[in-house]
């Protein structure tokens, strides 16, 4: 029997347990790593990611040695869980939800932007296979729903969610800084509360939002020809202001730790403005 049995009875046999259960991956991995090839760079983002992972999946194995995290990974694909120990699971909800959004925001100060889906149900997780309806569901999400890089929550994780707001008075949950909900009404995790320091006074590591920015603004120039994926990180810059909006009445706050609406806005002109630049840089 594994050394975590969580997932067995005391019998020593596989059994579901109602559980949360995380799938990620990386936004435009496939692409990222085919156009490397193409341009000769394969060993170099080879060991860009290899390093970034590296470190971000010793987080996640430290976090999980001694706890009820389960977490599991395969090249840019990683698998988070946690069995049910109360009633309610807004405790179970919590932990995972921390490592959920470290890991989240740590890959995107580098550059790797994480996509996925957290849903509740029935789950197996031993040292060899995960199982069960829960991941599938989580798999569906990230496939099918996150087509932004967020992580989606699944219908009964929203239900639960709002059910766990019911002990608060007013906006007083942590639920009310820890979820956002999209325009589609698709709850989604708002990982970038990360770099808030979360005490009675309550601070933003501006610095670490800067460089989220400056990733954000790479991905944009990157990818402004290409008007699919471009859409994508569009989306990214106008969460990535709506959060600095938010904290915009703490300390140290500026207008330089947003992103240019420039560079992201949906914008329209009329055929004279565009005639008119051209002629100016003639």
């Amino acid at each position: 029997m594994p050394d975590k049995d969580d997932y067995f009875d005391g019998f020593g046999k596989p059994v579901l347990r109602t559980s949360y259960c995380a799938f990620l991956d990386v936004l435009g991995y496939t692409a990222r790593v085919l156009a490397s090839e193409k341009e000769g760079s394969g060993n170099a983002l080879l060991q860009e990611f290899h390093g970034v992972l590296s470190e971000r999946v010793q987080e996640l194995k430290d976090e999980s040695s001694d706890s009820l995290l389960y977490f599991k990974s395969l090249t840019d694909n990683v698998i988070l869980a946690h069995p049910r120990f109360s009633e309610d699971m807004e405790s179970e909800f919590a932990f995972i939800l921390w490592s959920l959004r470290r890991y989240q925001f740590q890959m995107a100060k580098k550059g790797f932007f994480i996509r996925g889906g957290l849903s509740v149900g029935a789950l197996f997780v031993d040292e060899n296979s995960v199982y069960g309806p829960a991941l599938i569901e989580a798999y569906h999400l990230e496939n099918k729903v996150a087509v932004n890089p967020i992580v989606v929550l699944s219908d009964d994780a929203m239900g639960l969610s709002l059910h766990h707001t019911g002990y608060y008075a007013g906006e007083s949950s942590p639920q009310e800084e820890d979820i956002l909900v999209g325009a589609d009404g698709r709850f989604f995790l708002n990982y970038l509360v990360e770099c808030v320091d979360d005490s009675d006074f309550p601070t933003v590591n501006w610095a670490d939002l800067l460089l989220h920015k400056t990733q954000v603004e790479s991905a944009l120039n990157e990818y402004k020809g290409d008007l699919h994926v471009f859409a994508k990180y569009a989306w990214l810059a106008a969460y990535h202001n709506y959060f600095c909006e938010s904290k915009k009445h703490l300390v140290g706050y500026s207008d330089q730790v947003k992103i240019s609406s420039s560079l992201a806005a949906t914008s329209f002109r009329r055929l004279s403005q565009v005639k008119a630049k051209k002629a100016g840089k003639a």
